[in-house]
C-alpha cells in the first residue's frame, strides 16, 4: 500500500506525520530542495501556530453552511493536544500563540528530523508533481524530478498544494490547482490572499514607515477589520492589511485611523476644549503621530495654531471624516506569487467534510487550504493545516 502526498507546506508535513502508523509507504513531494519552505517565513520568521479565538467566522468560503459544519470536527476544539503531540512548543501573545523559540527555521528543521525519523516516509525532493490520473483503482502521478519527466503509481493520494502554491514565482490560477482540476474538481473563483494593500495613487505614500492601530471598512460588502497596520509607500501592509485581503470584494475602501476612540466621544472631548486656548493640532497630537496629525489638520484646511475654539462645525466635519471615513479608490491586492493564501479553492460541496475524501475519487484527500477554506492572518490557517491533515489521516488509518 502507497500513499502520495502532494506539497510539504505545513499542511503537508503534518499529514506526513499524522501518518506513521500507516502500513505501507508514504512519499511526500515537493517541488523544492527542502520541505517547509513556506512555513519557515510564516510570521515573520516567528511562526504564528493557532488562537485562542478560533471558529468558522475567522474563516471564509464560498460554502458558508458546509464550512461551518467541517468546524463541528472535534479536533476543531482539540487542535492544541495536535501540537502537542507534534512537540510545537509556543507561547501566547494576546490572541495568538507564537512559537516559543521565535525561530520557524529551526522548528522547521527539527520537523523534519521527525520526518527523517519517520520508517515509512520517502522523501521525492525537487520532484514537482504536474499531472494525476485516476488508472482503475491506482492513481498515476506524473512528476519533474530534477527536470526529468517520470511516472509512479499509488494507491491513495493527499493533495496539499494551494495558495503561494510556487514560492516566488508567478503562476496562473489554472497551474496553482491544476491537479485537482484534471481529476474533475471544480474550483471556486480565486484571488490573492493575505496580501499587502496595493493603493493607486496613495495619498498617504510620504508617510511610510509609519505604524498604528486602525480600521479597514471593504465599501461594496461593508465588512470591516480592525488590527495593526503598517504604512508602505505602496499601500498598506501588517496584519490589517494582511487580514482585509480576505474580505476585500471591490475597489473601494474607508479607513478609520481612531478604531479604539469612538466618533461620539472624539467630537464630545474635542467640543469640551472649546473654552481657552487649546490648539487643536495639540489636541489631535495626542492621538496619532506628529504627521500624521498634521496631514489631517491640513486636509480639513485647519492651520497649525488655530485653536479648538475657532473650528467651525464645518471644519470639525471634515475633520472627522478625515478620521474616521478615509476613503481610498482602486484598492488591490498584490498577485499569487506574493500572496500567502489564496481566497477559493476545492469546492467543498465535492468533499466529505467528516474525512476530506472527495466524492468524485475514493482514496483522493485534500488538506489545508488547497480547499476553499481560508483564514486570517495569524495561525489560523496553520491550524486549519494541522486539524485537516489529521481528518485525512484518520480517514486513511481507519
Amino acid at each position: 500500500m502507497k500513499i502520495a502526498v502532494v506539497g510539504s507546506g505545513p499542511a503537508g508535513i503534518f499529514t506526513c506525520l499524522q501518518l506513521a502508523d500507516f502500513k505501507g509507504e508514504v512519499h511526500l513531494f515537493e517541488q523544492n530542495k527542502q520541505v517547509g519552505v513556506k512555513l519557515e517565513r510564516t510570521g515573520g520568521g516567528r511562526m504564528n501556530v493557532t488562537n485562542r479565538v478560533f471558529s468558522e467566522k475567522e474563516f471564509s468560503s464560498n460554502q458558508a453552511n458546509l464550512l461551518k459544519k467541517l468546524f463541528k470536527n472535534p479536533w476543531v476544539k482539540n487542535r492544541f493536544q495536535l501540537f502537542e503531540k507534534m512537540g510545537i512548543e509556543y507561547e501566547w501573545e494576546g490572541n495568538r500563540a507564537i512559537l516559543k523559540s521565535q525561530d520557524a527555521v529551526k522548528e522547521v528543521a527539527r520537523l523534519n528530523e521527525m520526518l527523517e525519523q519517520q520508517d515509512n516516509l520517502r522523501f521525492q525532493l525537487n520532484s514537482e508533481v504536474i499531472g494525476v490520473e485516476k488508472k482503475e483503482d491506482q492513481f498515476e502521478l506524473k512528476f519533474l524530478s530534477a527536470g526529468v519527466e517520470d511516472i509512479a503509481h499509488f494507491d491513495m493520494v493527499v493533495l496539499t498544494g494551494g495558495g503561494m502554491f510556487r514560492i516566488g514565482r508567478p503562476s496562473d490560477a489554472e497551474l496553482i490547482y491544476q491537479l485537482p482540476l484534471q481529476l474533475g474538481h471544480r474550483i471556486t473563483g480565486l484571488t490573492p490572499s493575505l496580501s499587502s494593500l496595493v493603493i493607486k495613487q496613495n495619498p498617504l505614500r510620504d508617510f511610510s514607515g509609519i505604524s498604528l492601530k486602525a480600521e479597514l471598512t471593504d465599501l461594496a460588502s461593508g465588512q470591516k477589520r480592525v488590527d495593526d497596520m503598517l504604512i508602505a509607500h505602496h499601500g498598506f501592509s501588517g496584519p490589517l492589511a494582511l487580514d482585509f485581503s480576505s474580505v476585500l470584494s471591490g475597489e473601494k475602501v474607508s479607513l478609520n485611523f481612531l478604531p479604539d476612540v469612538k466618533e461620539d466621544v472624539f467630537t464630545a472631548e474635542f467640543n469640551a476644549l472649546r473654552q481657552g486656548k487649546h490648539l487643536v493640532r495639540g489636541f489631535l497630537r495626542e492621538y496619532l503621530p506628529r504627521r500624521l496629525a498634521d496631514w489631517h489638520l491640513f486636509k480639513a484646511e485647519i492651520q497649525d495654531n488655530m485653536t479648538i475654539a475657532d473650528v467651525s462645525k464645518d471644519k470639525l466635519k471634515a475633520l472627522r471624516k478625515s478620521l474616521y471615513r478615509l476613503e481610498f479608490d482602486h484598492v488591490s491586492t498584490l498577485g499569487y506569487s506574493a500572496c500567502w493564501t489564496t481566497r477559493g479553492g476545492i469546492d467543498l460541496s465535492e468533499v466529505n467534510m467528516a474525512r476530506l475524501e472527495s466524492k468524485r475519487h475514493k482514496n483522493l484527500y485534500f488538506a489545508g487550504e488547497i480547499l476553499d477554506v481560508n483564514g486570517l492572518c495569524g495561525g489560523y490557517n496553520i491550524s486549519f493545516a494541522a486539524i485537516s491533515a489529521k481528518i485525512v489521516a484518520e480517514a486513511v488509518l481507519g
